[in-house]
């Protein structure tokens, strides 16, 4: 059980959601198949002031991933399928790259199939647009290449479970919500909980999802009808139902979901650490198994400890608290566990000149992160396309927002802080280049892959990229041939040169889709 001190310490690190008209969440903690922490915060639509209960129905997003995979693994007990298959067998028309690829692959985020939320973008597609599961089929289909060889790392790809729902029901002969109805949530008794299969579905007391915009909230639109990957809707107690399943496997044999709950050792002999749409690890020598989930301003996360039977579920409609922190400092206070020691913030400095922070910040490649920051009337602000989040200056050149834990270090040695990981920065020069010299990568690039057509031009100076569907950018330069571009993730545009020196085309790099080619025309 909690005490009463323990309680409140949990109830501290949701005092976002306990702000009066706002956005929330639902958190539950059970110990032993007893509930010993049950909330409901804020309002499931600060609009109509609906506020959040047990019976409030929220999109979990990625945490819908373990779901999908629970169902190939009871058609692989059924016989139907094997968890080794070449994907091939059950969906060739689905797939266009050489490389064979299993369904156990998939499961383990180790296929190297290219995301298609990172591909949906580079082809032009917002996350405000409705996105339909043949939409999302459709792009992935027309992939002929890979990040990497199967097997070889680990890539976080949701295209990989869209597949696995294309698999599941292909085999199933029904589509993914009657199979689990009847496999699943039935059984178990979770009577609030399917996929939405389309974003025209009706789902009885669903949340919206809001952006916390530090002094007020913005309507964060998802139209998602894509599913698998996504677009599981339940309420935390009927998760935790499902999760019962990790203890005691009532609707499959134990050795089903120990294949479930087994991260795979890659190509070369390392091991991976995501399992079956489920993460595992270690906190103190006590093993787990979590999974998050992020879609707009929606935030899940799901912890279990098997060997001391702790649950953790954290649903949300905004995105102020991650709740993958929340729930580590839930187990800590649980186990009587120190918090983590602070570490000295590296990049820090007593003395900064405001004036010198407004610009374009990025961290190196693969995985780019890129922040703008503008200034108005002595403030500083985050800016992005909902608008501008204030900034609070903490001292020296360290800047923080009552939007998030997240910190910003300004001046020479820039940085993106999140608790004790600092994540480098650099600030792009405003300087312009030759124009003579970027005239060479002047032109339109098309891929037919993603069936997308970027222009690039060059004014005073300054290279620019621009798609119909996107604001044009600007691209910083990085290294030679490479730049760096913001909006979304933000993603570096490698440019491709001939012998003869020639631009030829280029590549697009981001976190999750990697040397994506476009051809100059």
């Amino acid at each position: 059980m909690l005490t009463s001190e323990q309680k409140e310490r949990i109830d501290q690190l949701f005092k976002l959601w306990q702000r009066g008209l706002c956005p929330g969440g639902q958190v539950v903690i059970r110990h032993r198949d007893q509930l010993v922490y049950d909330r409901c915060f804020g309002y499931a639509n600060v609009e109509l002031e609906v506020p959040v209960t047990d019976e409030t129905v929220f999109h979990v997003a990625s945490v819908s991933k373990q779901l999908a995979v629970m169902a190939i693994m009871l058609l692989h007990e059924d016989g139907r399928l094997h968890i080794d298959d070449d994907i091939r067998q059950h969906i060739p028309e689905q797939v266009n790259f050489p490389q064979p690829v299993t369904i156990r692959q998939l499961m383990n985020n180790v296929s190297g199939v290219r995301d298609i939320w990172t591909l949906s973008g580079f082809r032009g597609v917002r996350i405000d647009d409705t996105i339909t599961q043949p939409d999302a089929v459709r792009i992935i289909s027309r992939q002929r290449g890979l990040n990497f060889e199967p097997g070889d790392r680990y890539m976080y790809s949701n295209s990989n479970f869209v597949y696995l729902a294309e698999i599941a029901e292909k085999v199933a002969g029904c589509s993914l919500t009657p199979f689990l109805q009847e496999r699943v949530f039935a059984p178990l008794g979770m009577t609030s909980s399917c996929f939405r299969e389309t974003y025209w579905q009706l789902i009885p007391k669903r949340a919206t999802s809001y952006r916390d915009m530090g002094g007020g909230f913005a309507h964060n639109v998802l139209n998602y009808g894509s599913y698998g990957s996504t677009s599981l809707h339940t309420t935390a107690k009927d998760f935790l139902k499902w999760m019962t399943t990790f203890r005691k496997p009532a609707i499959c044999k134990p050795e089903t979901l120990q294949i479930m709950m087994t991260a795979p050792t890659l190509n070369d002999g390392n091991p991976s650490s995501y399992a079956g749409g489920l993460m595992v690890g270690e906190l103190d020598g006590k093993k787990y198994v979590q999974h998050g989930g992020s879609d707009a301003s929606f935030r899940s996360f799901i912890m279990c400890f098997p060997e001391e039977e702790l649950d953790i579920v954290i649903f949300a409609n905004t995105a102020n608290i991650p709740p993958g922190g929340a729930a580590f400092a839930i187990a800590r206070i649980f186990f009587g566990l120190p918090e983590p020691e602070a570490k000295p913030l590296e990049r820090y400095v007593e003395a900064f000149d405001q004036a010198e922070a407004p610009g374009f910040y990025y961290s190196n490649p693969p995985e780019v992160a890129t922040v703008i920051i503008t200034a108005k009337e002595g403030t500083l602000y985050l800016q992005d396309n909902y608008g501008q989040i204030p900034l609070q200056h903490s001292g020296g050149n360290k800047y923080t927002s009552e939007t998030g834990p997240m910190a910003l270090l300004l001046g020479a040695t820039p940085a993106l802080v999140m608790g004790n990981d600092e994540t480098p920065l650099t600030k792009a020069s405003s300087a312009g280049e030759c124009s003579c010299y970027l005239q060479g990568y002047v032109g339109t690039y098309y891929n037919e892959e993603v069936d997308a057509r970027y222009t690039v031009t060059e004014e005073e100076g300054l290279l620019y990229i621009d798609h119909f569907r996107h604001f044009k950018r600007r691209l910083y330069l990085y290294k030679r041939d490479h730049y760096i571009t913001g909006g979304g993730a933000g993603s570096c545009v490698e440019f491709v040169r001939g012998s003869g020196g020639e631009v030829l085309g280029f590549k697009f790099h981001s976190g999750r889709v990697q040397n994506l080619g476009f051809t100059k025309q």
